[in-house]
């Protein structure tokens, strides 16, 4: 495994396997189906095992791995059934969201726009991290726009799991980003014509996993 930029050595050492653990499987640097061994990591970061067992923890809780006794993890596969469920369970949060925003002419912001911007430009196509956490933070401003805070929660709850699995959709169909990105454009400009009918629409095809993706997936690609 490469080396990544040193962690600050004033965060626990288990904190510090955890992050530089998951940015590696988030980048797709460790791809889906990896072994990890508990030694090897504790030699990459530099610490003792127990912290790796317990940054293994974390990370088995959040969906990144399998752990298997006394062997170490796997790195887990994100799988056709999880996108479908996390998508529709988007579906859920965001139609409210988008139709509660025409309807009370909340203002939307011009950073989205220019971040629109940004996730198409050319030289961003094959920054997969940039893409699903610029994906992100789209949509979570706009569930941020109209200010209820436990539907917020119950967002960001789903983030580490989304990006994990939306990297790997892109990574699966990146010509998709460019219909991603047109209908992100296009969901702007409904809800500032607050056409709530049309941003529902709008949603409903963005949130809707491609076959193809879910045929890979499937297949275990």
């Amino acid at each position: 495994m490469g080396n990544l930029v040193p962690h600050p050595t004033a965060a626990p050492a288990w904190q510090r396997v955890y992050a530089h653990v998951r940015a590696r499987i988030i980048s797709g640097e460790i791809p889906p189906g990896s072994f990890l061994e508990e030694e090897a990591v504790s030699a990459e970061v530099g610490v003792s095992r127990t912290p790796v067992r317990e940054a293994f923890q974390r990370l088995e809780s959040e969906q990144f791995i399998d752990r298997l006794p006394r062997r170490g993890a796997r790195v887990r596969a994100a799988t056709a059934e999880e996108l479908v469920a996390l998508y529709e369970t988007r579906r859920v949060i965001e139609t409210f969201v988008v139709r509660r925003i025409a309807e009370r002419a909340i203002p939307v912001p011009a950073s989205l726009d220019a971040l629109v911007a940004r996730l198409a430009a050319p030289r961003k196509a094959t920054d997969l991290t940039f893409q699903a956490e610029g994906d992100f933070t789209f949509h979570r401003t706009l569930v941020a726009l109209v200010g209820n805070a436990v539907m917020l929660g119950v967002f960001d709850g789903l983030h580490l799991r989304q990006l994990r699995v939306a990297m790997r959709a892109v990574a699966l169909h990146p010509g998709r980003l460019v219909l991603i990105h047109a209908q992100h454009a296009a969901l702007l400009e409904a809800l500032r014509r607050r056409d709530g009918a049309e941003a529902v629409r709008i949603l409903a095809e963005h949130l809707q996993p491609a076959p193809e993706i879910l045929a890979r997936m499937d297949a275990g690609e």
